[in-house]
């Protein structure tokens, strides 16, 4: 069950300020919940939610938990293979996306929204008051964490302390509101505390994010490393009106964290770690209140949080293992790029993250076992990067590549042919980019024939 009524979610969403609002949106919280009954929707079914960062989608996302179903947030534009692709995995047979008129019939038009009846989806149902959290970037791209929305919301609590949110705080949402880092930590954290959202892009520039912190006197803010490196490079200095900034996504370099410091007086950094499988916050450094050699940590537990090895090496380096009451139920979907289930004991998930863990409890991260990497900021895993690739026509195999470049992790793909043809290839190379996130685009595709794999 949710452990807030209506009334207490419209009132929170009424204040939340929209950088891009969207017309005749404030009647989605209810209307959601009507819709999904007039289509005789079963409690417990996920719904697939497709809007870009904004007020109507944390309306629709608060109006299909309030109506008993269980909400699903998809990144805007995803394909519409895709689309159809995670609604079977995971049983999602409804759809609530952004209206267009000349769109096929089968939508009905709620305000701004459509709410879309999947066909041929054999749909899956759960207990009423859980959410599925995609995570594309660790377990493949039709594969989702179930939470109880009662335990993300006790994980927002908690880091909400770990990093002294308070009630008169407001909050910048300009990460999407899909990464568990923004809805749990941000949008969640606001709702368990008081604080006002103030909701913003993507895209990020350094330019738009310090005027829209200036302009709506922003006491907080998160942001990933991939976005204070471009702060950082444009000799960005924080406004005033900005009391914290938190990290989470990846690890933020030692001296990178230093030059936030050196030109940010009195500014409160916070370096995070987490994951959606968690709930997803693991661990905060005060990293204004540490010295200069604790940047290379992302801090200790939360409160309610235990850590522990699996098989240290020689160097003390293992497997993180967490243990929390805000750990997923199960993965749905299918999961891809890692072997096995991620809960190995009761609350407790194996990370496929490498931590050194010191015998101050601060942690060190060293590496990932899983089959993933963060390139722009955002998580992209590489296994279902090939497994597309390989489901194209004339592609027979694909390998993936990963390097460091000026600006962080990049990946190439090479794609083996049945024909060598240049318009083959062009053709390749053009709907392998139809069907992938733009975030998932390698920097390189390289088109190799037969002979190259050692075929005569």
């Amino acid at each position: 069950m949710l452990t807030y009524s209506r009334d207490e979610i419209a009132a929170y969403l009424d204040g939340v300020v929209d950088l891009e609002p969207t017309p005749d949106a404030a009647g989605l919280l209810d209307g959601v919940a009507e819709e999904l009954h007039a289509l005789d929707r079963r409690p417990g079914e996920v719904v697939l939610v497709a809007l870009a960062n904004g007020a109507a989608l944390l309306r629709c996302f608060f109006g299909v938990l309030l109506a008993g179903g269980v909400p699903a947030l998809v990144p805007p534009g995803t394909p519409t293979g895709r689309i159809r692709e995670i609604a079977d995995r995971i049983g999602a047979r409804t759809l609530i996306t952004t209206g267009h008129p000349a769109d096929p019939p089968g939508r009905r038009q709620l305000g701004p929204v459509q709410v879309e009846t999947l066909t041929g989806v054999l749909p899956q149902r759960h207990e009423p008051g859980h959410v599925v959290i995609l995570t594309s970037g660790t377990s493949g791209v039709a594969s989702g964490c179930l939470h109880r929305f009662s335990s993300l919301t006790r994980n927002a609590a908690r880091h909400a302390r770990s990093v002294g949110l308070r009630a008169d705080d407001t909050i910048l949402v300009n990460l999407p509101l899909y990464f568990s880092y923004a809805l749990v930590a941000q949008a969640l954290a606001g709702l368990v505390t008081g604080a006002r959202l103030v909701i913003a892009g993507p895209p990020f520039t350094p330019a738009a994010y310090w005027t829209a912190v200036r302009e709506h006197a922003v006491t907080s803010s998160s942001v990933t490393p991939y976005m204070v490196r471009g702060l950082v490079a444009a000799d960005w200095r924080p406004p005033p009106s900005l009391r914290m900034l938190t990290v989470g996504g990846e690890s933020l370099d030692p001296a990178t964290a230093g030059a936030v410091l050196d030109r940010s007086p009195g500014l409160e950094l916070y370096l995070t770690y987490g994951l959606t499988e968690a709930g997803p916050r693991v661990s905060t450094l005060a990293a204004h209140r540490e010295p200069r050699r604790r940047l290379g940590t992302v801090g200790r537990p939360l409160d309610g949080v235990r850590v522990a090895l699996r098989d240290p090496g020689p160097d003390g380096v293992g497997e993180l293992l967490v243990t929390s009451d805000t750990v997923l139920r199960r993965k749905v979907g299918v999961a891809e790029g890692r072997v096995g289930d991620c809960l190995v004991g009761p609350d407790q998930i194996a990370t496929g993250d490498l931590f050194l863990l010191d015998d101050d409890g601060y942690l060190h991260f060293r590496g990932r076992l899983s089959d993933f990497v963060v390139t722009g900021g955002t998580k992209v895993s590489l296994a279902s990067v090939r497994r597309i690739a390989n489901a194209l026509p004339n592609v027979i195999a694909s390998a993936t590549r990963t390097y460091q470049a000026h600006d962080g992790t990049r990946f190439d793909l090479d794609l083996y042919l049945y024909e060598a043809d240049p318009v083959v290839a062009e053709e390749v190379r053009r709907e392998l980019r139809r069907q992938l996130v733009r975030t998932e685009w390698p920097s390189r595709i390289r088109t190799l024939s037969l002979r190259d794999l050692g075929h005569k």
